[in-house]
Parts: C-alpha cells; structure tokens; sequence
C-alpha cells in the first residue's frame, strides 16, 4: 500500500512538471517586438527596405529605412535615409478570427537625401547668395497618419509570423509652408500618399 502511494504521488509529481510544458509548446507562438519593413513611396524614395523594434508594449515602432529614388523620378540616383516611428493608439481584434485592424496609426519623420544636387543649408552649398533658400534640400520632417491591418500569425497550424500591411498619407514642412504661402497648391500637391508591408518575429 505504502509502495503504491509512493507510484501514485511520482505520477502526480510527473504530470505536475510535464503538462504545464505541453500546454506551453502546444501554445500559439507570439510574434517578438523586432520586425522588417518593405515600404513604397510616401517621400522615403520609390522603395524603401529597412526595420525596427516595437516598444511600449509594442504601441509604438521606431525604425530606420534607406530608400531607393531612380534617376527618372529626381532627374539624379539618390539614396534616403529615413528615421521613422509610428504609434498605433489601438488594434481592436475582428471577430474570433486572427486578424487586428487599426482604424489609424499617426506617427514623424525626418529624413536625408544623399547626392551633391542636395544640401543641408544654403550656406554650405555655396552655390546661392545668402538667404536664398530658407530650407534645406537635403532634410526633410514630416508627419502621416493611415490604416493597417494585421495577421497575428500561426495559420493552419503552421507558425506564420506576423504581418502588417499599411497605408501612410503625410505631408512635411515644406509642403505646408509651401501651402500656407501659395493659397493656389491644391491638397494632392502637399500630400504624400505610401504604404508597405512590416513582418515580426
């Protein structure tokens, strides 16, 4: 009698130990806060790769992207380098299903254009008198605001990571200023309209 207890309270001990372990491995993966960015347009160059990392329980992303613009869009090659964060205020879930949408996400910008066409101040191009261009070519800030909708991953039974699709309309500082001196620029001149694609791990 004394030896069966002994067996029955090892099971117990045993079960205690690897049923917690099974209900952790059958558990869908979480996505981590690290993710990758495939973005176009919106004033980061046609194409744009780069990636970030989600804090503030992952509401808000900073990232780095370096952009691509062709030569047949700017009339030179160049490069641009864009510090970004996005804050997503909430991503309520659709149905039961695994899918988030965010009616809004608002976020900033501010960014640098490579190439000795672009400079940072009027001054240091030393091909303008004095004053004549009030703002850099090279540096620009902005800000945007749109929607995005996310998979939360594991699908079929297979992990998937997560995946963000989205779309930005923005404007910087000098489209506004540009705006509030020239009553003439209509709305889609000042706009700048992006979008991409994020996926976490």
């Amino acid at each position: 009698m004394g030896q069966m207890r002994r067996v029955l309270l090892g099971l117990l001990a045993y079960g205690s130990v690897i049923l917690p372990m099974q209900a952790q491995t059958d558990a869908p993966p979480q996505a981590g806060p690290f993710f990758l960015t495939l973005h176009f347009a919106g004033g980061t160059g046609l194409v744009a790769l780069g990636g970030g990392y989600r804090v503030a329980h992952q509401r808000l992303e900073p990232e780095v992207l370096v952009g691509y613009l062709p030569r047949r869009l700017a009339g030179h090659r160049a490069a641009i380098i864009t510090l970004k964060t996005s804050y997503i205020p909430f991503s309520p879930r659709l149905g039961h299903s695994r899918w988030e949408v965010s009616p809004v996400a608002v976020g900033g910008f501010i960014n640098y254009t490579t190439g000795s066409q672009y400079f940072l101040t009027n001054n240091s191009a030393g091909r303008y008198r004095p004053g004549y261009y009030w703002w850099s070519a090279a540096v620009r800030m902005g800000a945007f605001a749109g929607p995005r909708l996310t998979h939360l991953g594991h699908l079929s039974g297979r992990y998937v990571p997560k995946q963000t699709l989205y779309a930005e309309l923005g404007t910087n500082e000098l489209y506004l200023v540009s705006a509030l001196t020239n009553r003439s620029l209509k709305l889609k001149e000042i706009l700048t309209l992006g979008g991409g694609v994020k996926g976490s791990w």
